[in-house]
């Protein structure tokens, strides 16, 4: 951007987005951050709200949360002003107003403004009949702003209609340029650049008007009326223009024909090509979409401007070996030679770019005394030796824009090829690539082109489990591959199971290369915060992890959180999957947990592990409220006290999506716990209780089960056998959600024991002695053990009713529904009413189970949607086997409705299979079929047993129908999963079915 004055702010928008202060240019960070800027900047000072710069951001694909998306980038903008502002912030352009932000700098200090003020004037003079020299100079002036497309690669609907008109605005100032170009005679190119452009911008009247007075005044009449004919049918309608100047070019008309400009000859001048390309890779391999993809641009050199490629990526990933690979396959294209620089821009102290300045000169003939001193000056003679020239510039290992914007030539036939370890976002008129792992099949056809083919072949797997631990690195393959070639006698297998060590990055090395000295050198260049946070966030053995529990595992705010993890992610050292979710590469994340061992002590990594479970419990407990409206007294199983407030949620789809989308984060905040014992394992027993309370998926049952018996495993080492008490019954209930009743009851038992033994109540039929107690050394109170028996006996008379043993069920539903209601748990009693009024109608106590289901809805139905909808269906249960089935059907058929809204998937499937058996027992058998069948998809994919009983109803829909073979088919299957759950009773009741229909 042109100098437009002051000292304080200013900022570009004909180009890529771009800020200074004074000399420094800021840094803007990413796309969207950038994006939201830009709106900010075209407003001119006026406030803009939220609402509005989401749309103009995000237009119809914005973010989960859009005002935090908003907040976010604007205290990142406002973190970038600070060189700016310093501490006074009286300073700060960007404020808040009301529901929408300002950002309040002079219209003198953007460009885009003082693109549009002269314009005007440019209009004001020629309306005045100013001179056709002043005006175009004004135009000239105007011109000199642009920096390339205008906010080039920002997303969103604002930037492209900012990118419409500014593109409109270019092309008729350049139009009114040209025409007073051809007033004024004095440009003898103006044939080719008006020809050129006519082709770029077709069916454009003033334009064509242009080329045809050039060409006339050039003497080329005839050719000149040949443009008019062709344009003809492509101009405006209503447009006279150009047929005007037909007329007056048939009629020679004298006033087109300006006085000749004078011409100036160009001084000769002495070339000498240089050839500084490095060799390239005989087993180059792969990149084939990367490389074509940079060879297209580059063959594009020779257009309007020169053609600058920046390829990015993390240190190892191949950008040098790329870069050199293209560059010498296009070599010929640039036949007044090629340049090569490492930048070393991974250096403490990288090159001055006035070094790497010199020793270009030299290469392209200028004499070292007469190379200036001053970098400004070396860089405009680098320029002028390249004028008119077609010369390819490689710029490996750059650190910042600042670091290549003096090595760029200025003529339109170079192009330059850039390699960096991190984007250079503000890198004026760049096309980006970024430059990720190979895919593996690639990782492997390197790994084969180096060792040769006859011994991968001999040991595939082993292959690729190598290319794999090498985290589909090519640094890493080609460090493996090299160490194999050199010693024949070490097998592909011996390798691999050196590579799945702890400690594999040590195997990582052949002597001279090694990947960690690559990810070292990326790594000592960050300031203390920046490396800090980069050790911390390797500590969770998570894929990735959100902003918030970041900032939690950093004791950080969320804003300066971001904004460190962005600067990593601009670096290559972390990626970031999508918006607000952060993550390393494998090799990065074994790097940076061998710094956090070396530079951080025990008290730290306990502490940052205890903040994240810690934020994680408290977010998890307000899902809960927001899901399934918990009551306090249920939300702490075991009294665990939370330092942090948590994320809050709006509605329940919002809290379960938050726990679905965090359980790897969850389950890596539980391993945390378990294994550092510094950590007190109730808070990940009851995170992993929040995780079962919240999600219902068959595959979240998996993962807590075997979570809890990490805790239990660690609970009994430890010796606390309060979060053990828990643990036992998390595995319990969550192997009973899925169908594994013996392992679920076992578990189970084993919770009841413990709890009974502290309360000092054993449980009928379970033996309490030699049980460990949960002893007062853990502080337990007996409110707290009680609320672990409780639901323990609450899952115990699930399974007696699975299995048929109703007495037993009734019992231990009741039990738990009196523990409940003596620990003010409403909710939690209403749904052991309704396990115990399903037990008790069984067993024929209908009068007492019906009062029970219709307390037990009533207790549900204050405490959220997803409860109310539980209670309902428990009702409908009762309802059905008192003899009333139209009362139970519409409390089935509502319930359903319900956990469907909610996408409560495994009771919408119970549901509608108990609709079903009401219709069947009707004989309503069209109905009873049509509700079995809409929801046996659901049971396959969450239970097997309800899965079996829908079978089991559709079979017997299907045999009143008249349809015995379907329902033969319906009750086999539903008899193989009773078979296979070890559901006897209700197996023996199949097999009557099926009997029945012989």
């Amino acid at each position: 951007m042109a100098d437009m004055g002051g000292s304080g702010l200013r900022f570009g928008l004909l180009g890529p987005l771009r800020a200074w202060y004074g000399e420094r240019e800021l840094e803007l960070g990413r796309p969207q951050q950038r994006a939201v800027l830009a709106v900010l900047l075209g407003a001119a000072g006026r406030t803009v709200a939220t609402a509005v710069l989401v749309e103009g951001v995000w237009g119809g694909a914005a973010p989960a949360d859009p005002r935090k998306a908003v907040q976010v980038a604007v205290s990142r903008l406002r973190a970038a002003f600070r060189p700016y502002t310093g501490d006074d912030p009286q300073r700060m352009p960007l404020v808040r107003v009301g529901d929408g932000y300002a950002l309040r700098v002079p219209e003198a200090e953007v460009d885009a403004a003082v693109w549009d003020a002269l314009l005007a004037e440019a209009g004001r003079l020629r309306d005045a009949d100013a001179p056709p020299q002043e005006v175009r100079e004004v135009l000239r002036g105007a011109r000199r702003l642009w920096a390339g497309e205008p906010l080039a690669g920002l997303p969103g609907p604002h930037a492209e209609s900012v990118r419409a008109r500014l593109a409109e605005q270019r092309i008729s100032a350049k139009e009114t340029q040209l025409e007073l170009d051809a007033e004024l005679g004095d440009r003898t190119d103006l044939t080719a650049e008006a020809a050129a452009l006519a082709l770029e911008h077709p069916g454009r009247a003033r334009l064509t008007a242009v080329l045809m007075r050039a060409l006339y005044q050039a003497g080329r009449k005839t050719e000149a009326l040949a443009v008019y004919e062709d344009a003809r049918a492509s101009l405006p309608p209503g447009e006279h223009g150009p047929a005007a100047l037909q007329l007056r070019i048939l009629r020679e008309d004298a006033t087109l024909l300006p006085a000749a400009a004078a011409t100036a000859e160009p001084a000769a001048e002495t070339w000498q090509a240089p050839e500084q390309l490095r060799s390239g890779l005989t087993d180059f391999t792969g990149r084939a979409e990367e490389a074509e993809a940079l060879l297209d641009r580059l063959a594009t050199a020779g257009g309007r401007a020169v053609v600058v490629s920046a390829l990015d990526g993390m240190g190892g990933v191949g950008k040098t070996t790329l870069a050199v690979h293209v560059a010498r396959r296009i070599r010929g294209r640039f036949p007044d030679g090629q340049l090569f620089a490492d930048l070393r821009g991974a250096d403490r102290t990288p090159p001055d770019p006035g070094t790497v300045l010199a020793g270009f000169l030299r290469a392209l003939g200028v004499a070292p005394a007469e190379i200036p001193p001053d970098t400004r000056e070396r860089s405009a003679l680098y320029r002028s030796a390249l004028a008119g020239r077609r010369v390819l510039v490689v710029l490996d290992n750059a650190a910042t824009p600042g670091h290549v914007e003096p090595l760029l030539p200025g003529s339109a036939g170079c192009a330059v090829l850039i390699t960096s370890r991190h984007r250079l976002a503000g890198l004026s008129g760049a096309h980006h690539l970024r430059l990720d792992i190979l895919p593996p099949e690639q990782a492997l056809e390197l790994l084969t082109r180096i060792v040769g083919a006859g011994r991968a072949a001999a040991e595939p797997g082993a292959a690729e489990e190598i290319v794999r631990a090498c985290g589909l690195l090519p640094l890493a393959v080609r460090i493996v591959a090299s160490r194999l070639a050199a010693d024949p006698s070490l097998t592909l297998a011996a390798l691999a199971e050196g590579l799945r060590q702890e400690h594999r990055l040590a195997e990582l090395s052949d002597g001279e290369r090694t990947v960690e000295a690559s990810f070292a050198l990326s790594y000592h260049r960050l300031d203390a915060e920046l490396a800090r946070a980069f050790r911390l966030l390797s500590l969770p053995d998570a894929p990735d992890i959100p902003l918030p529990c970041a900032a939690a595992l950093l004791d950080r705010p969320e804003a300066g959180t971001a904004e460190l993890l962005e600067t990593l992610v601009d670096l290559n050292l972390l990626h970031s999957p999508r918006f607000g979710r952060y993550g390393f590469h494998d090799l990065v994340r074994a790097y940076a947990r061998g710094r956090l061992a070396a530079e951080d002590g025990a008290a730290e990594r306990t502490a940052a592990a205890d903040r994240l479970t810690d934020f994680c419990l408290a977010t998890a407990r307000n899902a809960d409220r927001a899901a399934r409206k918990a009551d306090p007294v249920e939300l702490s199983l075991l009294g665990v006290p939370v330092h942090r407030p948590g994320r809050a949620f709006a509605d329940g789809s919002e809290a379960v999506r938050w726990m679905r989308e965090q359980a790897e984060v969850h389950a890596a905040a539980i391993a945390l716990s378990c294994a550092d014992p510094d950590l007190p394992l109730d808070r990940a027993a009851e995170l992993a209780d929040r995780m079962g309370a919240v999600l219902s998926e068959r595959t979240q049952t998996t993962v807590i089960a075997d979570l809890a018996e990490h805790l239990a495993r660690e609970a009994a080492e430890r010796g606390d056998h309060g979060a053990l008490a828990l643990a036992r019954y998390l595995r319990g209930a969550n192997l009973w959600h899925i169908n594994r009743y013996a392992e679920s009851e076992a578990e189970i038992r084993r919770a009841v024991e413990l709890c009974s033994s502290a309360a000092g109540s054993p449980v009928p039929g379970s033996s309490a002695a030699g049980s460990p107690a949960v002893g007062s050394g853990a502080a337990r109170s007996a409110a707290q053990t009680e609320r672990v028996l409780a639901k323990a006996l609450l899952t115990l008379g699930g399974n007696a009713r699975i299995h048929g043993r109703y007495a037993e069920a009734a019992e231990h539903a009741g039990r738990a529904a009196q523990l409940f209601r003596r620990l003010g748990a409403e909710r939690s009693e209403g749904s052991a009413l309704g396990e115990f009024a399903f037990s008790c109608a069984q067993t024929g106590r209908l009068t007492e189970a019906r009062a029970a289901a219709e307390r037990g809805a009533l207790l549900m139905s204050g405490s959220g949607p997803v409860s109310a909808a539980t209670g309902r269906y428990y009702l409908a249960r009762v309802l059905r086997l008192c003899g009333d089935p139209e009362a139970a059907l519409a409390h089935a058929a509502g319930a359903r409705e319900e956990f469907a809204t909610l996408q409560v998937t495994v009771f919408e499937a119970a549901a509608g299979d108990l609709a079903a058996r009401i219709h069947a027992e009707a004989g309503r058998w069209l109905l009873a079929v049509d509700a079995a069948e809409a929801v046996l998809p659901l049971a396959r994919r969450t239970s097997a047993a309800l899965e079996a009983a829908l079978l089991r109803t559709l079979g017997t829909a299907l045999t009143g129908l008249g349809r015995p073979r379907q329902a033969r088919a319906c009750l086999a299957d539903g008899l193989e999963v009773y078979e296979r759950l070890g559901l006897d009773e209700d197996a023996a009741q199949v097999r009557a079915l099926l009997a029945a229909l012989e």
